[in-house]
């Protein structure tokens, strides 16, 4: 296989990834990677997210949602928080603190990001507000299709049950 459908092969198995990320998977370097990916771009094979400092890239024909979504599974931190999501329903921001084992800030920045993104739902509530996906459905087909080895490595890396998906 040469390089172009190597670098387009890992793009398609990880919609959303970045850049730097291709570059560890595929050995081939920055400038290199460069001149492929502009190539898979003009010949409309992908679509790249531009932000500062971040480049992801997404296999041409993914929906804006659905590539939100990929782009927050391959961020570790939301990852497992929407992985915990899909298998507990719903949960308060003490019980993610709790099994995110990250400070108060860290949640909440995580949290209000998801929740800007219309991925989760937030139900105000005393003592604690309660969160859930707001489609789980949706999230549940992405992993299917674009992330089947995922689930389960996450799962057991976060001592989970794996989600019936």
């Amino acid at each position: 296989m040469d390089r172009k459908n190597i670098v387009l092969s890992i793009i398609q198995n990880n919609p959303g990834i970045r850049f730097n990320e291709i570059m560890r998977l595929s050995n081939i370097r920055n400038g290199t990677l460069s001149h492929y990916v502009k190539k898979l771009e003009e010949d409309e094979h992908i679509d790249l997210e531009r932000s500062p400092r971040v480049t992801r890239l997404y296999p041409i024909g993914i929906p804006e949602k659905k590539a939100q979504i990929c782009k927050y599974l391959t961020m570790p931190t939301q990852r497992k928080l929407i992985l915990f999501l899909l298998e507990k329903k719903t949960v308060t921001s003490v019980e993610i603190k709790k099994f995110l084992k990250k400070s108060p800030s860290v949640i909440s920045v995580n949290l209000n990001e998801l929740f800007k993104a219309k991925i989760i739902a937030k139900k105000y509530d005393i003592p604690s507000n309660k969160y859930s996906l707001r489609n789980p459905k949706e999230v549940e087909a992405i992993f299917n299709k674009y992330y089947p080895d995922l689930v389960e490595k996450s799962s057991a890396e976060l001592d989970l049950p794996v989600p019936k998906i």
